[in-house]
């Protein structure tokens, strides 16, 4: 009991301990409410908080299966509203797509033992798309994903952690930015190419590839971008849930500024002493190629799989998707595969809008409660280690190989559906700069 009398679960005492070893190890001096989280390994923050999201629900092994079964029996139950991050299986459609049985009940049982503690069945690796869960400005969190953690840091500016040694950035002058990157000519050349080429559908790859160079030239500090507010108008959530993940993918801090486009710039003035790097095309052309990895641009290599939805696809990116299946006639060609993941919230929208329909009619299987980055291995994956996918994620682009050993090819959603549909794809983007010469980041 508690000096109010109140009983105090074996659970909650579990979970006490787990906190105060991680401030310890941290050196923090006090502990925070928290209003949302999404939390890599520890159940339920505590009193005191509105929400949380746990990070925790991919199967990992027996023991992890084990822990979050004792804090079961150990009667816990999360004290605030708590989303799930995206498991290993579809929890309902995981023996149509052939996963094996003794890992799917045994993925499905830590999903099962999460929502017994009280948690929300969201499973969803973008829980900034749900409306219930989506914090406000300035709302301290707790979530552990790292798209989620530079998302709701960056766009939304939201506070929260994504490794220990980020503990302080709830604190405003925490957060100021440590280094300025400038892709002003990058847009100079962005816009140039769309206003000629009329090709803008095509923006959609830039924003990742831009995202994954940023992350990489960071360095670890918090950037502040500058260019883009030149075509801010231009600039859709979606876009910005590309660059957060393909930035959390290459960059370890916690978020980024974008002037003219993200909410805290204007706390922040820009400062002679503070290093600024002009990003050049020729880093911009070497980001393209890393994430389009498999591509041998003196070949035709066919794409085996189209993956898209890292991270799980908005309301916004489906309807996109059923645009671009509907734009010609054309049917899906039998020897190339596409699967979407997308979250339960978004799958019954689509539904509601017909976008689904229209999806699996030109055959694309639809998974949800999981994500590419916890589908590493066949059935889902093709089972010949010499195929190649195709994602219009720079997560995924990034992640892909080492996670399938296979090849990953990356370019935009209207190029994927061109590719169901037999065209190949040899060409680079209208809006990448040609290449100068040979250099490195």
């Amino acid at each position: 009991k508690n000096n109010k009398d109140t009983i105090i679960s074996r659970a909650e005492t579990l979970a006490m301990r787990v906190i105060t070893k991680i401030a310890s190890i941290s050196n923090a001096t006090k502990l925070i409410d928290v209003c949302s989280a999404h939390i890599d390994g520890v159940t339920f923050i505590g009193d005191g908080g509105s929400s949380a999201h746990i990070d925790g629900v991919t199967f990992i092994g027996d023991g992890g299966l084990k822990f979050v079964q004792k804090l079961v029996e150990y009667g816990g139950k999360v004290k605030i509203p708590t989303t799930l991050n995206s498991q290993s299986v579809d929890r309902e459609r995981w023996e149509v797509l052939g996963v094996e049985k003794s890992f799917a009940l045994k993925a499905n049982s830590v999903g099962d033992s999460y929502l017994k503690l009280g948690c929300h069945d969201s499973f969803t690796c973008a829980p900034y798309l749900l409306p219930s869960a989506r914090p406000k400005y300035k709302q301290d969190i707790m979530w552990g994903e790292s798209n989620a953690v530079v998302y709701s840091n960056s766009v939304i500016g939201a506070r929260t952690e994504k490794y220990p040694d980020y503990f302080d950035i709830h604190v405003t002058e925490n957060r100021k930015p440590k280094i300025y990157l400038d892709a002003a000519k990058l847009v100079d050349s962005l816009i140039r190419s769309l206003s000629s080429n009329n090709e803008d559908s095509e923006i959609e790859s830039f924003f990742p590839t831009l995202g994954w160079l940023c992350g990489t030239l960071s360095d670890g500090k918090i950037p502040l971008i500058l260019g883009l507010e030149k075509i801010k108008g231009s600039i859709s959530d979606d876009h910005l849930k590309a660059f957060c993940a393909a930035f959390g993918s290459t960059g370890t801090a916690p978020l980024f500024h974008m002037v003219g486009v993200t909410p805290e710039v204007s706390n922040y003035t820009l400062e002679n002493h503070v290093t600024k790097i002009e990003i050049s095309r020729d880093q911009l052309h070497h980001a393209y190629l890393s994430l389009d990895s498999a591509k041998n641009y003196d070949d035709n290599s066919k794409v085996d799989l189209i993956a898209l939805g890292n991270p799980h696809l908005s309301i916004g990116e489906v309807r996109n998707l059923a645009d671009l299946i509907k734009e010609d006639n054309r049917p899906k060609v039998k020897d190339v595969k596409v699967l979407t993941t997308l979250s339960r919230h978004i799958l019954s929208e689509a539904t509601k809008q017909g976008y689904t329909k229209i999806l699996t009619d030109f055959g694309v299987t639809i998974v949800s409660d999981t994500c590419w980055c916890m589908m590493t291995d066949p059935p889902i994956i093709p089972k010949r280690k010499d195929t190649i996918t195709m994602t219009n994620s720079g997560k995924y682009a990034h992640y892909g190989p080492g996670l399938t050993d296979r090849r990953l090819r990356f370019a935009s959603m209207k190029t994927c559906v061109k590719v169901a549909k037999g065209d190949t794809q040899n060409h680079l983007p209208a809006w990448l700069p040609t290449r100068s010469f040979t250099t490195s980041l």
